[in-house]
Parts: C-alpha cells; structure tokens; sequence
C-alpha cells in the first residue's frame, strides 16, 4: 500500500483544477479546529478536522469525513475483490482496515513530502461549480511543498473530503481492470461509481500538462465504462 500511497500524494501535490470553475471565493484557515463527527460545515473545516484526526491517530473520526461510498470503492479495489466490497457496502468499514488504510497514508505522507502529516497547515479554499456539483479546492502547505486536496458539499449539506477527486488520477489504474472483471451480474459496485462521476470528471479535469496525460487516459477510459 505504501507505494500506491506514495502515487497518490503526487497526485495531491502536483493536481491542480482545470474544470468548470464558477464564482471561486478563498477564505484562510482559522486559527483553531475542531475535528467534527460527520462532514464540515466548510470545505476548509472538513480538510483541516481530516487532517487532525490523521495527525493524531482517531481514524474513525477521519472516515467520518471522507465520502462513504468513495471510501468503500477505494479499500476494495486495493483488494481487487468484490467479496470485499460486497462485506463493506452492507457491514461498514471495520476498525481495522480503517486503520491500516489511515496508517499507510500518513507513512505515505512523511514520505513523500519529507513532513510529518501533523507539519501540514491549511491554508485557504476555493470553491467552484463542476459537473452539477459543488467542490472546493483546498490548499494545503507542508516543509518540501503545496498539498491540494478537493472537497465536495454533499445532498446533507456538509463537506467530506473527496477521495476520488483528490486521488482519482492514481486509482482509475486499478478501476479500469476491476470494472472489467467483475462478474456480469455484479451491477452494484458499477452504480456506486457511476454515482461518483462528478468527482472522477474533475478528477480528470486536474490531470493537467504531459505528467497527467496518462491519467487522463485512464480516467477517460473509466468514464466511459461507467457510460456504456
């Protein structure tokens, strides 16, 4: 997982967005946080609580502030397994793999960016319209580097880190050939990443210049999968 962790943090480091932006408006972090149970009430405050609850170990405070479905996706197409998404889409995410997942991304993180993850200051937002969603992009500043990381304001009208946003461009890789070999029945899994178009668009969208030209491809080549 370190090495997939590792693909991931470029993604955050070097993506920027090049969608649908609209009215795009930058606050700065405030000066105290504090980790909330279930979404934030800006994008600003759900990538700062996620962050805190990362740098301090209180993982499942941490899933709270993820999208669910985008979650479940992720930690089973690790596994490459449909069992596995099968037993998290109808028994929740266990404490456990939560935290060997959470635990992975923070090494991940010390090692990419030469920072702890508790070294990583929120800085400002800004928000914008893509794909009939509302997402933000929120910066992030760490001793060897920016961090980007998307938010997205979901139907209960709190912010949740996006994943798929975020990491998109380093999971469609693993997307595309699990999506191939799913049994022709296997029809949820498909609908719950179809569901998740509007962030694997702007996942795309932030592929930019010749370093994402691979990943364009592949989430391209994903988007059209989930169309057919």
């Amino acid at each position: 997982m370190l090495r997939f962790i590792g693909v991931v943090l470029c993604a955050m480091v070097l993506g920027g967005c090049n969608g649908e932006a609209a009215d795009p408006t930058t606050t700065r972090a405030p000066q105290t946080t504090t980790s909330l149970a279930t979404g934030g009430d800006s994008a600003l405050q759900a990538v700062t609580s996620w962050l805190d609850a990362l740098s301090i170990g209180r993982y499942p405070v941490a899933d709270e502030l993820v999208v669910e479905n985008q979650f479940v996706l992720i930690l089973a197409v690790e596994s490459f397994s449909l069992d596995v998404y099968q037993d998290l889409a109808s028994e929740g995410i266990s404490p456990d793999v939560s935290r060997t997942f959470w635990e992975s991304f923070v090494a991940g993180v010390q090692g990419f960016t030469g920072a702890n993850i508790t070294e990583v200051d929120v800085v400002g937002a800004q928000a914008f319209e893509a794909y009939g969603r509302r997402f933000a992009e929120v910066e992030a500043s760490s001793p060897r580097g920016d961090l980007t990381i998307v938010a997205v304001l979901e139907p209960d009208g709190k912010w949740y880190v996006d994943l798929l946003a975020t990491f998109g461009q380093s999971f469609a890789p693993l997307f595309n050939p699990w999506v191939d070999r799913l049994p022709s029945g296997a029809t949820a899994p498909i609908q719950a990443l179809a569901g998740q178009m509007a962030s694997l668009e702007v996942a795309r969208d932030r592929a930019v210049g010749a370093a994402g030209r691979e990943a364009r491809m592949e989430l391209d080549a994903l988007l059209g999968r989930l169309r057919a």
